[in-house]
């Protein structure tokens, strides 16, 4: 007769073996110095200052949508290069491809010249990039400071899920916030984080994504906004990692990364940044700023290590603390789109008044987290029997030429990934924001409100030409009679060279995928996704 292990025996060993490789993993060390630090004024002198007064009015802010990768690479390449006093440098992800090492590069450079830089990670994506940290972090003029680290320092998969799982409510936390400043003077906020396929750069995935150049005043509130994150107890100076990095390893560093950025800006690619950067129209004047008030709204640093008790002050609460209801239309562009029970209650209030909703996301051919589309899917019949319209971006779309990166005839893998909101063409939101639980209750998030017809109006052509039914496929609800009542199900309609098609099931998927998907949708984890 055959016998099988005691599975309570199985899991005392893998309970044990888990302890083992994360008691043999190193830890941070107990850094106690960690000074606190502040942006400079922006009423200091500096050459984008001088810059600016000619073209943004004293006390105001003016702005400027970078909607492809390659001007959204070189603006941040081009403010690193002309600021003369502080760069501050904060993002969810850092990744060590082509474009960070263009970005590392630029920052060391700019360190060289004496400039301060501050560089503020999440410790989501860090594990096996400890070396090339610490290795900047001993540079005079740049420190780097983890957000919300893990305290065992490995690359197993095994020894950070059970970290995650042992302190599982500060570290399914992340610091999602995304935000480039030279010298408090220009900064560059919204979905992008630094890596290839951000930036038109990487062979197999392109992000459709979307950021904003705010410069003036509203600079001071991302500095301020900056500092509270760097200060915050969560943010862990890179000293404490269980590396050692001398002066040799940053002088090889420093003499690879800048070959490597001249090798970069000598090929096609960096040919094409150069021809895109709008930084040096912008401060001759020769490309108009978009003058405007806005508001900054940001999670405070500290909802990462707990729930909060007061919603207002999370980022949700602030956007909800400007009273922008529309009364003509909302649209709602957002890569991962889970509305909940209280999204669900603003589109159905607004659609009551008479207000059309319009949102555009991802195809679950096109999302790069299937789960999260699993989280939509459960709603997409009741947002269309609500009147909401969805539009689902194909994951490649065809050569109809306008704004959109044009996928057609390429081998990348488009997928959306901006985040913003348009009410009534009058007030649009741009920044980290996806409208799911995950940013709204649990990682920190941030973005501009800037109340500007005119810049409303940019971004609302810009979705409209990606809701195109050559580029989007429309889910649209039919109800059939049924034995007992009515049942309801989802069609998808597009274009495609010239004729239209009509879809029973997710578009462009195997069997297999819509399996999974069925499988995730009976997950009970939507606070999660």
């Amino acid at each position: 007769m055959r016998t099988w292990p005691d599975p309570s025996g199985l899991a005392r060993i893998g309970l044990a073996a888990l302890l083992a490789l994360s008691g043999c993993a190193p830890s941070l060390k107990n850094v106690t110095e960690r000074p606190h630090t502040r942006a400079t004024s922006n009423h200091a002198d500096s050459p984008l200052k001088d810059h600016l007064a000619s073209h943004i009015p004293p006390g105001q802010s003016g702005f400027h949508l970078l909607q492809g990768g390659h001007a959204a690479l070189a603006a941040r390449l081009a403010l690193a290069q002309r600021a003369t006093r502080t760069l501050d440098v904060q993002y969810y992800l850092f990744h060590n491809d082509t474009t960070g090492k263009m970005v590392a590069a630029t920052l060391l450079a700019a360190a060289e010249r004496g400039v301060r830089v501050r560089l503020l990670i999440d410790d989501i994506d860090t594990a096996d990039k400890e070396l090339r940290l610490a290795t900047l972090n001993t540079h005079p003029n740049i420190e780097v400071r983890l957000f919300n680290p893990f305290h065992t320092r490995s690359t197993n998969l095994f020894v950070k899920g059970w970290q995650a799982l042992r302190d599982n409510v500060r570290l399914n936390r992340r610091m999602h916030n995304k935000v480039f400043i030279a010298d408090n003077q220009i900064g560059i906020t919204g979905g992008r984080n630094i890596g290839d396929e951000y930036f038109d750069a990487h062979h197999d995935l392109a992000f459709i994504d979307l950021d904003v150049i705010a410069a003036g005043a509203i600079a001071d509130s991302l500095s301020t906004s900056f500092d509270q994150y760097w200060n915050s107890i969560a943010a862990v100076p890179a000293s404490a990692l269980p590396v050692d990095a001398g002066d040799i390893r940053l002088q090889r560093a420093a003499q690879f990364l800048q070959q490597f950025r001249a090798q970069q800006m000598d090929s096609d690619y960096g040919r094409k940044l150069t021809a895109a950067d709008p930084i040096p129209k912008l401060l001759e004047g020769q490309l108009a700023w978009r003058i405007a008030h806005a508001d900054l709204i940001v999670d405070p640093p500290e909802k990462v290590l707990k729930r909060s008790k007061s919603p207002s002050r999370l980022l949700i609460g602030q956007l909800a603390g400007l009273w922008l209801d529309p009364t003509r239309r909302a649209l709602i562009v957002s890569p991962y789109f889970v509305p909940g029970a209280s999204g669900m209650a603003y589109f159905e209030y607004w659609r009551s008044q008479g207000v059309q909703v319009d949102v555009l996301t991802n195809a679950y051919a096109a999302s790069d987290v299937p789960v999260v589309h699993a989280g939509y899917a459960n709603y997409r019949v009741p947002l269309l029997e609500a009147g909401v319209n969805l539009y689902e971006l194909k994951p490649v779309a065809e050569a109809t030429g306008g704004r959109l990166r044009d996928l057609g005839s390429g081998s990348s893998r488009a997928s959306l990934h901006a985040k913003t909101f348009v009410f009534d063409d009058e007030h649009v939101f741009i920044g980290s924001f996806n409208f799911d639980p995950r940013s709204a209750l649990l990682n920190t998030e941030m973005g501009l409100v800037i109340h500007s017809p005119e810049l409303a109006r940019e971004v609302t052509a810009i979705a409209q030409d990606a809701m195109r039914p050559e580029r989007s496929f429309r889910p649209r609800l039919v109800v059939e009679p049924v034995t007992q009542g009515t049942s309801r199900r989802v069609q998808w309609h597009d274009l495609h060279q010239g004729k239209e098609r009509v879809f029973d099931v997710e578009p462009e998927t195997t069997l297999l995928q819509r399996g999974l998907l069925r499988v995730l949708q009976t997950l009970p984890i939507e606070e999660h996704l």
